[in-house]
């Protein structure tokens, strides 16, 4: 890594502060088979996890499954467990970095408000970098998913992949990680 003055470092939530794979493959066995829908192993959900609760549901479901089906899997899901820079719905978000991590001094917290597209997308990275006065190159971002390095790609950030996450070092580094 070459010398560079990163003045801020964005983690993702699920996988890289947090194992969540667990809780996110438990609920959507529980949405799945409250609709007789089959379920999955954990290592299927480890691929389906990454872009959000509504694309985790949408690739769990069997292939052929009607729009109608999808969307009350998803409802149940919502309702069991309301989570969907974490794709997850902001409010869980926040209260996960509560109970977790009480003491540590983020300066933001932010995740789905139904206003700001989910990563891949950059919009939420351009407001971020408004909201922190940096430049991407400033910026350092750990994530564990090949979302989270095709974000920080695209958003000009340092990518560091971690490797305890949900996606394998060379899935990070094929989607753009500078460093594992």
């Amino acid at each position: 890594m070459s010398k560079q003055k990163f003045r801020a470092a964005v983690f993702d939530l699920d996988g890289t502060l947090l194992d969540t794979l667990y809780d996110l493959a438990a609920c959507a066995d529980k949405a799945l088979s409250h609709c007789g829908l089959p379920g999955h192993t954990m290592e299927e959900y480890r691929t389906y996890i990454g872009n959000g609760i509504p694309k985790l549901v949408a690739r769990a479901v069997p292939p052929g499954t009607s729009e109608e089906d999808i969307q009350r899997v998803l409802k149940f899901y919502l309702g069991y467990y309301p989570a969907v820079l974490s794709n997850k719905t902001e409010a869980t978000a926040k209260k996960i970095i509560e109970r977790y991590f009480p003491d540590a001094p983020f300066r933001v917290v932010w995740g789905n408000n139904g206003v700001r597209p989910l990563k891949p997308a950059t919009d939420a990275g351009y407001l971020l970098l408004s909201e922190l006065g940096c430049e991407p190159e400033e910026v350092f971002y750990v994530g564990d998913g090949d979302t989270d390095m095709e974000f920080a790609s695209r958003m000009g950030f340092f990518a560091a992949g971690a490797t305890w996450g949900y996606r394998p070092a060379e899935v990070l580094k094929r989607c753009g990680a500078d460093a594992l």
